[in-house]
């Protein structure tokens, strides 16, 4: 929470003793481990952030302050760039919140603390604490081994104190203007992550209750005891800044505020240069003198979320860039996505965003725009409000990302919802409003960068949802980091009933490097041979399964590329099929496991077409069979009953599958 030092709120404070634990002390003490914001170990700040707000109160959920039952106080922005030191300048998490961070550079383990993290107490025992965790791919994220010694017999109050010497690898054990330092050695016995590759830093609220229907755990058990409730809009963790200590290569930000701009203006185009250049990324525009319209990419600086309609097509409904001050707009891209109106098919078109030579692209940050955001919300002329009248209506907004490598080839598509009012529970429907993070790693050196739209709301002239969304932080890899490997894609786990046939996985996505002629992948462990027998060949991992053996397997799979090694961790559970739903055979075709989690298996014949429909006709995958087993990776599919559609020489089949 904020932290408020007026006289009232001094001696309400109750200060409780505690003893002395075995972890570094306080702020300028001897041994204290804390980093002050200016010293001159910190070579840079986060750039960027995801942020999901946690409750005021996570005892009571319709507890509302100042208008909301989330902590409202600060703005993302003020946990970006170097920290203030203060009690203001911060961000509250609320209880249980979570802050994803992005940076400029790649934080790497090296000799000491890797990194810092800034809290904003107003002392040194009046600390409320944060969870710290790492990913190098944006999927595995690793939590440092975080260590409470605070006494649970009793609640530490609202305005309690707890003993720094009792708190390790917690954020939030240093007062304001210090930062607790992490070091990504305690990390050392990890898989899947690269401790020289890290591009993100999550921090999460370790909610402080020791109530067992709300307490959060450290590494060995113990309940984290901390000030709470604090129920305030500044509840919960307050972040100030994330610092690097030991960085490597420098990522090319393309963020638009290069671009000059008057105050709450825009750039549409209207110069017929085609396009602009923001950090050495070329985004295409196409502008229409004839009718003063455009389509592609703009830039604009606009704040305006709480107009509707065409007349607000160049505002964020995020009120600026991620960058944002609360008081005034940085800038940001915004694109609008034509149809193909001259052809009368309506069919969504794309944009383009190209690069000065190929390039690895990290990611990238999207919001809506307000113009889609307040259609979405309330409907308009044209289109229809999400979910209806009813508010049961499956409806979504789709950003679907490609690219084109130098060959001019295709990658696999990354799709992002903007909105999605899919869920069986509607209060879990949500429109995208603030800025998010969408990784794009495993799309590869590419040359470009395409974007389209997806809309459930379709009209007899294609996509009635406003085709608009807004683009921020762009961030490229550097040249010289075309060979690094990394993990893109681990392999989830697996189960399968027993007496399966072989499973076979194409692993050529999991590790990735531009230059992967010298990669070499090894099994290097499998903890139950006698029931999962695996083996490779290139990039084929194939899994078989000893006869009605049932049990699970640890594998270990390692990827190599010159000095590089990264390693990638899953299990392989066999069930006895007694247990399970019944394989489905319709007219000799088989799709099992049924139900079926992170993969789907159907056997069929090579030049087969396999599709996956959902249950409102949209198509979720397609494959042309090269052998007579596909394997579907699942793992992405949300839960429900979906249609398998085998089309073969002869006849198409139909198959009923459930996702659990």
């Amino acid at each position: 929470m904020k932290k408020l030092v007026h006289t009232f709120l001094a001696i309400a404070i109750s200060v409780t003793s505690f003893g002395q634990g075995p972890y570094a002390p306080a702020a300028g003490q001897t041994g204290s481990t804390a980093i002050h914001k200016d010293s001159s170990i910190i070579k840079t700040w986060a750039t960027g952030i995801e942020i999901a707000r946690g409750w005021v109160n996570i005892a009571d959920t319709t507890f509302y302050y100042d208008g909301s039952n989330l902590a409202t106080f600060g703005y993302p922005a003020l946990a970006l760039g170097e920290a203030e030191g203060d009690s203001y300048n911060a961000v509250s998490l609320g209880d249980g919140g979570v802050a994803t961070l992005t940076f400029n550079r790649i934080i790497v383990n090296s000799i000491g603390p890797d990194f810092a993290i800034f809290e904003n107490s107003f002392s040194d025992t009046y600390l409320e604490l944060a969870f710290v965790e790492v990913s190098s791919d944006g999927n595995r994220f690793v939590r440092f081994p975080a260590v409470s010694l605070t006494q649970t017999e009793t609640q530490v109050g609202g305005f309690g104190t707890i003993e720094p010497t009792n708190i390790h690898n917690l954020a939030g054990k240093y007062r304001q203007g210090f930062g607790t330092p992490f070091d990504l050695d305690d990390l050392s016995d990890s898989t899947g992550i690269d401790l020289n590759n890290i591009r993100f830093v999550r921090v999460i609220d370790a909610v402080g209750s020791i109530s067992e229907d709300y307490a959060t755990f450290d590494s060995q058990g113990n309940m984290v005891n901390d000030p709470w409730s604090t129920p305030f809009s500044s509840c919960g963790f307050d972040l100030d800044a994330v610092a690097i200590l030991n960085m490597g290569n420098e990522l090319t930000i393309s963020n638009f505020d290069d671009l000059p701009l008057d105050e709450d203006s825009y750039w549409n185009g209207s110069d017929n240069t085609g396009g602009f250049i923001c950090n050495t990324v070329f985004y295409k525009n196409s502008y229409d003198e004839t009718y003063g319209t455009w389509s592609g990419f703009a830039y604009s600086n606009m704040r305006d979320n709480t107009t509707a309609g065409y007349t607000n097509q160049y505002s964020a409904f995020a009120a600026g860039g991620i960058d944002a001050p609360a008081d005034d707009g940085t800038s940001y891209g915004v694109a609008f996505i034509p149809n193909d109106w001259a052809s009368g098919t309506y069919d969504m078109l794309f944009t383009e965003a190209e690069f000065e030579i190929p390039t690895v692209v990290s990611g990238l940050y999207v919001t809506n725009s307000t113009y889609a955001y307040l259609s979405m919300l309330n409907g308009d002329y044209v289109a229809k409000k999400f979910g209806g009248d009813s508010g049961d209506d499956p409806d979504y907004f789709k950003l679907i990302i490609w690219g084109e490598r130098a060959d001019e080839s295709q990658t696999d598509s990354i799709e992002f919802f903007l909105a999605d009012y899919r869920f069986v529970d509607s209060s879990a429907d949500y429109i995208v409003d603030s800025w998010q993070w969408v990784d794009l790693l495993a799309l590869g050196e590419v040359s470009r960068l395409r974007f389209s739209l997806e809309s459930s709301d379709n009209g007899n002239y294609g996509m009635n949802t406003p085709a608009y969304f807004c683009i921020d932080n762009l961030m490229l890899l550097p040249s010289s980091a075309e060979n690094t490997l990394t993990l893109a894609n681990p392999i989830a786990d697996i189960e399968v009933e027993s007496n399966s046939v072989p499973l076979a996985l194409d692993l050529s996505n999991v590790f990735i490097a531009n230059n992967a002629t010298d990669l070499q992948l090894t099994i290097t462990s499998n903890s139950n041979a006698s029931v999962v027998n695996a083996s490779l060949n290139g990039a084929v991992l194939t899994l078989a399964f000893a006869e009605d053996a049932v049990g699970e397997a640890e594998l270990v799979i390692q990827a190599q590329l010159n000095e590089q090694i990264l390693t990638d961790t899953f299990t392989v559970k066999v069930v006895d099929n007694s247990t399970s739903v019944p394989n489905s055979f319709v007219r000799g075709v088989k799709a099992y496991p049924n139900p079926f989690n992170t993969y789907l298996t159907v056997e069929c014949e090579a030049g087969d077409y396999v599709e996956v429909y959902d249950l409102f006709g949209r198509k979720v995958y397609e494959v042309k069979a090269s052998s007579s087993i596909v394997t579907l990776p699942t793992q992405h599919f949300s839960n429900g009953m979906y249609i398998v559609r085998l089309a073969t020489k002869q006849k198409v089949y139909s198959i009923r599958v459930l996702k659990k």
